[in-house]
C-alpha cells in the first residue's frame, strides 16, 4: 500500500487503517502542526517573557496595573538604556491586565518595547495556527473522496 489510500469507505494515511474521514484530518493537522512546530517555540517564549512574573517593590498603581516586571522589559531596559523616541514623539504601548487594559504613551523605547512584546507572540501564534489549518484543509482536500472534503472554510 502507498502512503495514502481509500480502502473499504475508510482511509489508510502513513501506517493507520481503517481511518474515518475525521480521523484524516486529524491525523493531518498533527502532521501540518508538528512541521511548523519552531514558529510556535518562537511565539510561546514572546509571551512566556513578556509575562510580569519578577517582582518589583516600590511600583506605584501596582494593585491597578501589572504587580512586576517582565523578563523582556528588564533585558530591552538594559539593552536601548535611555533611547528615546525623537521629537518628543509618545507612542501608545498596552499596560495593565487584560480586563484593565490601558494604552499609555510613553517616550522610551525600552518601554514600548518590553510592552509589546508578548503581544507580538500572540500574533506569531495566530499566524501559525491559521498557516496550518490552511495547509491542512489543502492537503486533506487533495486526499478525501469528493463528498468528505471541506467546501467552505474561515481557514
Amino acid at each position: 500500500m502507498d502512503t495514502v489510500e481509500e480502502l473499504n469507505g475508510t482511509y489508510f494515511y502513513h501506517g493507520h487503517t481503517n481511518v474515518s474521514a475525521g480521523e484524516l484530518f486529524n491525523l493531518i493537522f498533527l502532521e501540518n502542526f508538528a512541521d511548523s512546530f519552531g514558529l510556535d517555540v518562537a511565539s510561546a517564549a514572546m509571551v512566556l517573557i513578556g509575562q510580569p512574573y519578577i517582582p518589583v517593590s516600590g511600583k506605584l498603581a501596582a494593585r491597578q496595573n501589572t504587580p512586576g516586571t517582565s523578563i523582556a522589559s528588564i533585558v530591552s531596559r538594559k539593552i536601548l538604556r535611555d533611547a528615546r523616541f525623537p521629537f518628543g514623539w509618545r507612542p501608545l504601548a498596552p499596560v495593565g491586565k487584560l480586563r484593565s487594559l490601558k494604552m499609555v504613551p510613553s517616550n522610551k523605547v525600552a518601554t514600548f518595547v518590553g510592552r509589546y512584546i508578548p503581544y507580538v507572540g500572540y500574533a506569531m501564534a495566530l499566524v501559525a495556527v491559521q498557516q496550518v489549518m490552511s495547509k491542512t484543509r489543502t492537503q486533506y482536500n487533495l486526499i478525501a473522496r469528493p463528498q468528505d472534503r471541506i467546501q467552505w472554510t474561515y481557514f
